[in-house]
């Protein structure tokens, strides 16, 4: 950036830059917006819109400024006028606008005209908060900004306007007003300058330091790129059913159902475990220590095995890392005597290294939470190798996946469409012009035609049977009637009363269909049928109560 601004300010080649008549006052040292894009476009070969937003970028990091209207920070495809800043403001300088330099910016222009470089509001009320903290440094502060102001006289006119533009360019860039974006981030501060660094690198210390350390190096466990890779999608795919952010909770969200039934189940000693919970456990021995309940039913496995004093020594370690600062000793020592003193209770069996380091440890003088990590990973190997497989192919944790819960997702209150329509299932058709389509009677049996039973305009029955019947003025009918049903009289008054009627209201009399229907469409053959046998062969057109004509 600080390039192109370079090449900008060149006499010759850079963005014409003169004075300006606005009204009756000349600004001296501008160039327009305009300008600026023109020679952006032209030099950077870039459109219009990629000019313009570097030229925005120059005035928010304060290598220009705008003159008329301070307060808007965007460069304008106009004649508007802007200023370039003196290299001593930009920020490569690595200037520290702290609070003592903006004091005595802003009590300078308290001490000179009003009119022209008056305080704004959010400028007063910072001097004011600036001259309570810096109360001690007042008198330093005022005799430096009435130097300011003595220096500032001597000047010509048109170099002391725009030394106070560029001045007020800066702090408003640095302590930008309220509602306005700061476009400086700082960053953290250097202790050392690069040039120092550079001389503690050539220094024999640091150098042996070095070498030291990629000693060491040579002797750490790398792991290839693509292993580590297959290792997270190996782990990704083992805790997929398990990742509330893949898959929703069960049985349902309390944030968004109200229903608390979750967090009951997620309880540190739920009365059940649900089944998720207890196939965690068998993810890893971390999961299982992770959770209080699988450490409650680990601990009671291990109390079968009369080997529970490995789990009650890690969890005492693990209470160490996070007690009070002086309740360290009293505990170091307790869980030393408990633990691993010869011949006590609860003795663990750790090995004489590790043994060593511990008591190493312990007479240093110096009490730490981490006195008996040795021991502790120790331990944790031991019940990882050898307890923990046991515990998985134990009858206690078969159990507990057999009696664990299996939350269901929570039901709808209004639930429209949500259940499915059992359709009855229909043959497949046969085509036309297939053989033994014109078999009658009893061998009519494969080429039954089947109808959809999914009409909602039909009429139950209430023998559970169905009677299908053709034209009135048909006389050919395939229908094994039984004479002992007494609903089947009432249907054959019924359709001797409608033969006088419209054709189209006889043809809605010709399907009936029940509500719960059983067909027997071989009873004819068999002879065996409770109300009705129907046999209806491929050749009779049957029509719907929707295909009847006008």
């Amino acid at each position: 950036m600080e390039k192109l601004i370079q090449q900008m300010q060149h006499p010759k080649s850079g963005v014409p830059v003169k004075s300006q008549k606005t009204f009756l006052t000349m600004i001296p040292s501008v160039f327009t917006g305009e300008d600026m894009i023109m020679w952006l476009r032209r030099h950077l070969n870039c459109c219009e819109e990629e000019a313009q937003h570097l030229a925005t970028l120059f005035c928010h990091y304060g290598y220009i400024f705008p003159v008329t209207d301070t307060r808007v920070l965007t460069v304008r495809d106009d004649t508007s006028l802007y200023r370039f800043q003196n290299p001593y403001y930009w920020p490569s300088q690595s200037m520290d606008p702290d609070n003592v330099a903006y004091a005595i910016h802003l009590t300078k222009r308290s001490m000179r005209n009003k009119q022209k470089h008056g305080l704004e509001e959010h400028e007063q009320q910072a001097l004011a908060k600036l001259q309570k903290m810096l109360c001690d440094k007042r008198e330093f502060i005022e005799s430096q900004a009435r130097d300011q102001v003595k220096i500032a006289k001597d000047r010509k006119r048109t170099d002391k306007a725009i030394s106070d533009s560029q001045e007020r360019a800066f702090w408003r860039i640095h302590r930008p007003p309220p509602g306005q974006v700061k476009g400086i981030e700082e960053g953290p501060k250097r202790n050392f300058q690069p040039s120092q660094i550079a001389l503690r690198r050539s220094r024999k210390d640091h150098l042996l330091k070095e070498v030291k350390y990629l000693k060491k190096a040579l002797n750490m466990c790398r792991v290839k790129t693509s292993q580590a890779i297959e290792t997270y999608i190996m782990r990704a795919e083992q805790y997929h059913d398990n990742d509330p952010m893949i898959h929703p909770v069960l049985p349902s969200n309390p944030w968004i159902s109200d229903d608390l039934t979750f967090w009951d189940l997620a309880e540190d000693f739920a009365e059940n475990a649900t089944e998720m919970r207890v196939r965690m456990w068998g993810l890893s021995f971390r999961e299982l220590l992770k959770d209080p309940m699988g450490v409650r039913e680990f601990e009671a496995f291990l109390k079968k095995e009369y080997s529970q004093e490995n789990l009650r020594f890690w969890r005492a370690c693990e209470e160490l890392k996070f007690a009070r600062l002086s309740e360290l000793p009293l505990l170091i020592q307790n869980t030393y005597r408990e633990f691993l003193t010869a011949g006590s209770a609860h003795e663990v069996n750790i090995d004489s290294k590790t043994s060593e380091t511990v008591i190493k440890n312990i007479q240093s003088g110096k009490p730490s939470r981490f006195t008996f990590d040795a021991a502790q990973e120790h331990i944790f190997v031991l019940m990882k190798k050898d307890s923990y497989p046991r515990f998985l192919r134990s009858d206690q944790y078969k159990n507990l996946l057999a009696s664990a819960l299996q939350p269901e997702g929570k039901k709808k209150f209004f639930n429209f469409g949500s259940r499915k329509k059992t359709l009855t299932p229909s043959p497949k058709p046969r085509r036309r012009g297939s053989g033994n389509n014109d078999n009658d009677g009893e061998g009519a049996g494969p080429n039954v035609t089947h109808h959809s039973y999914s009409t909602g305009n039909l009429r139950e029955l209430d023998d559970k049977s169905v009677v299908l019947r053709r034209d009135v003025n048909s006389s050919d009918s395939s229908l094994t009637r039984c004479d002992t049903s007494p609903s089947l009289s009432r249907r054959q008054e019924r359709a001797s009363s409608t033969r006088g009627e419209s054709p189209r209201k006889s043809r809605q009399l010709q399907l009936e269909v029940p509500k719960h229907m059983s067909l027997n469409l071989e009873g004819s053959s068999r002879g065996e049928t409770s109300c009705l046998a129907l046999t209806v062969p491929s050749k009779t057109n049957v029509v719907a109560p929707w295909e009847g004509s006008e």
